[in-house]
């Protein structure tokens, strides 16, 4: 075969587009092209169909000059006659590419073509046949777990994209490695059953029995749960719906997840705590998330149905959702409605906000009456809690509240008078007992552990089950956020006298002013995290 190429592209590139018969002293002659002829040198060299030779010139007595086409017609006539078809049907096509009007020429290359023809599909069936056998023999070698085996043998296999029997051996490569896969799966190799099954899945696309052991591979693969979801979404088995549940409530996808969690809580044969859970936590965090993007319309939706599932879950954030609401529908350069969005935040215990609200109306309008009369409203009830820890004989604390009115509400002159009023009173009182700071620190402290207690207890009544859900109650909370502010403020002061108070081995005042503000927090914020009592398991059933 080297030969002959080399003999090929000898031909392909020559110079002159003629061959060459040299016939010997002797009578026999020689066809190929000359490739080396240099006066003096006493052989040539002859390019022929068996190769180079290297001719002496004593033994030459003629050298005929042929064309390229009779030239590869004569090599074509030679290789046949030695039953070289493939090669003979090479060198008639280029005899017939050099002369396409020879007929002579023509017609050897039909005869030529017919045997390479008859040769070619004696090969192909000769190659079947044996890729035929050589698959059984692979199947029968998986079948019996000879897996490496089996591989080796279908790789030697292979008969090619185009081959008549391309399909067939996809059909049994991919049949061996769901086998592979299976046995994989029962030695708890789940990786190793993937990658089999995958390999199988790709040969073999509409196999419904692979795709099922590679889902049931995937269940345990957190990477894999949109296959799961993709394989299950169209059933109508609530099996099968579960598991879409599970797998988009691992992707935390909780809009799809929910309702098809409520759909089977219904239902006392897949109801379960850890069921009743997620739902709960789903619904925690949906409202949260409509919050955070500003879709308070959908917030209030999704908490309302919260409190459905859950009533004993506090409407502060409802409240805030409301106001919030609300407050993308005012018109922010109108001080009445502003004066009055404060308002409802007001009404419906978000303090913080509504004071804030008020300052802001006033500031724009300052004769705004319906801005004026809340704001007054507050003042005077913190005029009430310095006037309380007065009569509590807490001077310290009541000379601080009050200069902080006098701060905080300066536009109302009657207020800041009793403000005034109150200082000038606890500061002779503080005068008059002459206590050293250490001992005011001291009593500060316990008496900031005196108004904590007070919180405790009305929070207990606040979280109480025994509640209307059609009418919002808010005196406890606003008790228990009332004597939570004291008792944070009261300490607060104690450590301004003795920042020592606060280390654990004292008054552990700091640790104290933490708890007391978290659950403040939870009383007046609707954004502090919550988790549904009980650990969340990953398996619902």
């Amino acid at each position: 075969m080297k030969a002959w190429i080399l003999l090929a592209l000898a031909l392909c590139v020559a110079v002159a587009a003629t061959a060459d018969v040299v016939t010997l002293t002797d009578g026999k002659q020689q066809t190929g092209i000359i490739i080396k002829d240099v006066p003096g040198d006493k052989t040539i060299t002859l390019r022929t169909a068996s190769g180079d030779i290297a001719i002496p010139r004593e033994k030459i007595a003629n050298i005929q000059r042929e064309s390229i086409a009779e030239s590869y017609a004569r090599m074509g006539e030679q290789l046949f006659s030695r039953n070289e078809i493939a090669k003979a049907y090479e060198a008639y096509q280029k005899a017939a590419e050099a002369d396409p009007s020879n007929t002579t020429i023509t017609a050897a290359l039909k005869r030529v073509e017919e045997a390479y023809n008859q040769l070619e599909m004696a090969k192909k069936r000769q190659q079947i046949e044996k890729i035929d056998q050589m698959l059984a023999q692979a199947l029968q070698l998986a079948q019996e777990g000879k897996f490496d085996e089996a591989n080796r043998l279908l790789k030697a296999a292979d008969p090619g994209e185009n081959s008549p029997k391309s399909e067939t051996y996809k059909r049994i490569f991919a049949h061996v490695y769901y086998l592979w896969g299976k046995s994989r799966l029962d030695h708890q190799d789940l990786p190793g059953a993937q990658e089999k099954l995958q390999v199988a899945l790709r040969l073999d696309p509409k196999n419904e029995d692979i795709r099922k052991a590679l889902l049931k591979v995937w269940e345990g693969d957190p990477t894999k749960l949109d296959a799961v979801i993709e394989q299950y979404k169209n059933s109508t088995r609530p099996e099968d719906e579960l598991k879409v549940a599970d797998a988009l409530f691992k992707l935390k996808r909780y809009e799809e997840a929910l309702p098809i969690y409520l759909k089977y809580l219904q239902d006392p044969k897949f109801a379960t705590e850890t069921m009743r859970q997620r739902v709960y936590v789903m619904f925690d965090v949906l409202h949260r998330q409509y919050a955070e993007k500003g879709d308070y319309k959908k917030a209030i939706e999704a908490y309302k149905l919260f409190m459905d599932f859950s009533p004993n879950e506090p409407p502060t954030p409802l409240a805030r959702y409301e106001y919030m609401l609300r407050r993308s529908q005012v018109n922010p350069n109108n001080p009445e409605e502003r004066a009055q969005l404060a308002k409802f935040a007001e009404e419906h215990g978000l303090i913080d906000v509504a004071k804030e609200e008020y300052k802001n109306v006033l500031a724009m309008a300052p004769d705004n009456k319906t801005a004026s009369d809340g704001l007054r409203r507050f003042a005077e009830e913190e005029l009430r809690d310095a006037q309380d820890f007065l009569n509590e004989n807490q001077y310290l604390l009541a000379s601080q509240k009050a200069q902080d009115i006098k701060t905080s509400y300066a536009m109302f002159p009657d207020i800041v008078q009793q403000a005034e009023e109150i200082v000038n009173k606890a500061r002779v009182e503080v005068e008059r007992q002459q206590k050293n700071t250490r001992q005011q620190a001291v009593a500060l402290a316990m008496r900031g552990d005196d108004y904590y207690n007070q919180a405790l207890a009305y929070i207990a009544t606040y979280t109480s089950t025994n509640v209307d859900q059609n009418k919002r109650v808010f005196s406890p909370k606003v008790e228990a956020a009332k004597y939570l502010q004291r008792a944070l403020y009261t300490w607060q002061q104690a450590l301004r006298l003795d920042p020592s108070l606060g280390a654990p081995t004292s008054y552990d005042l700091y640790n104290k002013i933490a708890d007391a503000y978290a659950k403040y927090a939870v009383l007046t914020n609707p954004y502090p995290p919550r988790r549904f009592p009980g650990k969340v398991t990953d398996n619902p059933r």
